[in-house]
């Protein structure tokens, strides 16, 4: 299941959330009931050891 990030415009609170994909995201912070928005994350990862090509 994919984490989300996300960060009110009212208080500047950011949090992860685990959403399944089909779900419809959050938009009202549940601590002051600001509007929420989702934040774009880079990923990253590593290969190691022999057979990667």
């Amino acid at each position: 299941m994919p984490i989300y990030e996300y960060k009110c415009t009212k208080c500047n609170e950011q949090f992860e959330v685990k959403q399944r994909i089909t779900e419809d995201p959050l938009t009202e912070c549940g601590s002051c009931g600001g509007k929420l928005k989702k934040l774009i994350s880079s990923t990253s990862f590593v290969l190691k050891g022999s057979g990667w090509y």
